[in-house]
């Protein structure tokens, strides 16, 4: 069953590019963050470190230990490249951004010397928390079946008229445009092989998640740091999604099919808000705890889609386009629970490290014109709770400081799957520009693996796309205090 349950996740990625669906409740939920080059340098594992803008994210608390104040913003160059193996074929594809994923200001004030309140700090800022933007290419020669062969499965024992209104957007354009037709005995039927065809998928997507995060902290004896943040949450994803297919120049197959295209269009926006809480305790001058809990995240999405199914048999060319679908929806995204340690080392250098809970199963869609139980129960049955961790290490060197990290976040699969994990690396320095002034710069390169299936082919059988991401950002963050 386990298997079961699996193989039907990963034909979601490639199915569900267009609805909500499990592999939407896992894109929104998942966090990366991409803020300033101190804690990119040191792998985000600044939990119990602080004195960061992306620090606060992961922990408010962390705005506790500012003693002045700061003006911060960040300049990001990434570039994710992809290489998936479909049928012993092998393709590649990048999308190269330039972006600024980090702005941020922290006001502290001094409040006394003797009393057990000795600073307390507010906070503004904008931190980016995931990039959608993907390019991917993938292509071979399938000898089993055609994505028609899962439109077929889908209308078996629909009638010609039942088509438009229950399958609008793929097999309705598909029996527009001759791709599906009937046969003498009144069955459904298809020029298109089953199987000795050439299919190309490609995906070509820009967005991003962020948050806006409000603030407050305060430094108790300079032991003791509580924080708290409300965040107004923005995802942003658009973009669109192409199966090709057609007859190889060398095919004997008998068919008056030549190609055909499906492509569709989706724009997805959503607004939302969460809140943190989180504490640091410095337990004695070389060891720091810090804990931090993030609600659940509330959002309203609207998105649209279309899609568009264009053949060409016989050298005649039809298209055919559906209707554009605009529909608005609510998603609950789940809860965040993170640990942390800091281990300083001497006036020189510090070791820190954060171990993140969450638990996909728990994201939800809600609608008022739509039932999403079957969706919402899909998710619950197919996602579990995962740990992402994330190492780091800082090294002062005169007047700059020389930075590693590491972090690896787990597959939403559950604890040991390797499908949808993400393994980083990175390394970061800063330079100081004056007494008031430092210049940071980090470089970060991660790498994940999936598979998934372009349809649900049944007994016929699909080979699953096997696809390679490796993502590498160069970033700089200039800070000013005062």
């Amino acid at each position: 069953m386990k298997r079961i349950i699996t193989t039907f996740i990963l034909t979601s990625f490639a199915t569900s590019l267009w609805a909500q669906g499990s592999a939407d409740a896992c894109r929104f939920s998942q966090t990366y963050y991409q803020g300033t080059a101190k804690a990119l340098g040191m792998g985000n594992a600044l939990g119990a470190v602080g004195g960061d803008m992306t620090a606060i994210c992961i922990n408010p608390a962390g705005m506790g230990l500012y003693r002045s104040s700061e003006l911060s913003m960040t300049l990001n160059l990434s570039d994710n490249y992809h290489t998936s193996s479909y049928y012993g074929t092998e393709r590649d594809a990048n999308k190269f951004r330039v972006s600024i994923p980090s702005l941020g200001y922290v006001h502290s004030r001094e409040k006394s010397n003797y009393k057990p309140l000795r600073y307390s700090q507010f906070c503004i800022g904008l931190t980016r928390t995931n990039d959608y933007n993907m390019h991917t290419y993938a292509s071979g020669l399938n000898p089993t079946s055609s994505k028609i062969d899962d439109y077929l499965m889908q209308i078996d024992g629909y009638s010609p008229d039942d088509l438009a209104n229950n399958f609008a957007y793929t097999a309705y354009p598909a029996w527009n445009t001759y791709l599906i037709d009937l046969d003498g005995q009144g069955y459904y039927t298809s020029p298109v092989p089953q199987g000795g065809i050439t299919q190309k998928s490609e995906q070509d997507f820009k967005g991003r998640s962020e948050e806006w995060m409000l603030g407050y902290s305060a430094n108790f004896n300079d032991r003791l740091y509580i924080g708290a943040c409300l965040n107004i949450l923005h995802i942003k994803r658009f973009g669109t999604s192409v199966h090709q297919e057609s007859m190889p120049n060398d095919s004997n197959i008998e068919t008056d099919f030549n190609q055909w295209t499906f492509t569709e269009e989706l724009s997805s926006r959503g607004i939302g808000v969460n809140g943190k809480i989180g504490l640091i305790w410095r337990a004695n001058p070389w060891l720091r705890l810090g804990a931090a809990f993030h609600s659940p995240s509330f959002y309203s999405f609207d998105e649209s889609w279309q899609t568009t199914t264009e053949s060409q048999i016989n050298w005649v060319t039809r298209k055919s386009y559906s209707p554009e679908s605009n529909y608005n929806y609510k998603f609950f995204s789940p809860l965040k629970c993170v640990g942390s340690m800091a281990f300083v080392i001497g006036q020189r250098g510090m070791v820190s490290f954060d171990a993140e809970y969450v638990n996909y199963g728990m994201a939800r869609f809600f609608a008022n014109d739509f039932n999403y139980d079957v969706t919402n129960q899909e998710i619950k049955d197919s996602y579990t709770h995962t740990f992402n961790f994330r190492l780091g290490t800082e090294w002062q060197i005169n007047d700059s400081y020389l930075r590693f990290g590491a972090g690896y976040y787990g597959s939403p699969f559950g604890l040991g799957q390797q499908n949808g994990s993400i393994k980083k690396a990175s390394v970061g320095i800063s330079l100081p520009l004056g007494t008031s002034t430092t210049f940071d710069l980090a470089y970060e390169l991660s790498h994940g693996k999936q598979q998934y299936t372009l349809y649900n082919a049944g007994s016929l059988g699909i080979e699953p796309v096997t696809q390679s991401q490796f993502r590498s950002v160069a970033i700089a963050t200039l800070k000013v205090h005062f």
